[in-house]
């Protein structure tokens, strides 16, 4: 009798929470006073201005009314209070806009300078949405990271469910992309045509065995829609790994993602999700503002 051996399960991660489907980034700049007196206000546990007292706590009701709601996917500052990266999980870009305006910070012109773009994840895998997450691991099968079988064949699949925790530290990369270049290679890619080596070993490099994936370097990271730009966030120990891991990809080598911006990020809303380092601070912040927290 001919053996015939069973199909092995593949292993699927899955995130506990539902991946949004859209999301909008907004970086903003801080008024230097301000950004100066909320750093010592959060890393020295002392009062800030008091001309910004009543602002702060508008402010603090505001975000954290929003980061309840789920209209805020993360949002906060860098670590030094220079700037912000604001992701709002809302239904369209003008929705998100009409929120940042009315922002205590942002409306005071403590916020300024503001940019914006519609981002879109594409790894960790197990944290993106089901239509992004198809189309990545279509190219990992295509690469052979993932396995391909025979037509009509499919594995069973054990999903295991992931909670997120937010890491001690997150660093961000901002960089320039060469779209029209990266839009070729991907039509390219998806019409059989050759790619470079290089751009399947980017794929390698963030998704293949001992990647920034499985790593877990990458918090969430991917292109803007309009591919213009790449948003990188990474959960790793120092900026000089940050820097690595980014100039290192082959993407970068090649001159498709370039001009690399960097800081050290702190998530503060959803407050579920701040970043641990300030979580117990912001805690008093925001009850002395009057808000009554629910459970995180």
């Amino acid at each position: 009798m001919k053996q015939v051996w069973p199909i092995p399960s593949e292993i699927k991660l899955v995130s506990a929470v539902p991946f949004p489907e859209h999301l909008f980034v907004c970086f903003a700049k801080i008024k230097p006073e301000t950004g100066e007196s909320l750093k010592s206000a959060f890393e020295g546990g002392k009062k800030p201005l008091k001309k910004l007292e009543t602002t702060l706590h508008e402010h603090l009701i505001y975000t954290y009314n929003l980061g309840e709601k789920g209209l805020f996917w993360e949002a906060g500052p860098a670590t030094d209070f220079s700037e912000i990266l604001y992701i709002f999980s809302t239904s369209s870009l003008a929705e998100a806009r009409r929120l940042m305006r009315k922002e205590p910070f942002y409306r005071e012109g403590i916020f300024f300078d503001d940019w914006w773009f519609e981002w879109h994840v594409h790894v960790p895998t197990w944290k993106i949405k089901q239509t992004d997450r198809e189309m990545m691991e279509g190219l990992m099968r295509e690469v052979n990271i993932l396995p391909n079988y025979p037509p009509g064949v499919k594995p069973p699949v054990t999903e295991i469910k992931v909670e997120t925790v937010t890491p001690l530290r997150l660093f961000v990369s901002i960089s320039k992309a060469r779209a029209e270049s990266i839009k070729q290679l991907e039509r390219d890619q998806q019409a059989g045509k050759p790619v470079p080596a290089f751009f399947i070993n980017h794929a390698f490099n963030r998704l293949g065995p001992g990647g920034t994936v499985q790593m877990g370097y990458d918090w969430e990271a991917g292109p803007s829609l309009d591919q213009f730009y790449d948003l990188t966030i990474m959960s790793v120990g120092s900026l000089q790994m940050a820097q690595l891991l980014r100039e290192n990809d082959p993407v970068s080598q090649n001159g498709l993602f370039y001009d690399h911006r960097y800081f050290e990020w702190c998530i503060l809303v959803p407050f579920k999700k701040a970043s641990p380092t300030y979580k117990e601070t912001l805690k008093k912040l925001l009850k002395q503002a009057g808000v009554k927290l629910a459970k995180d």
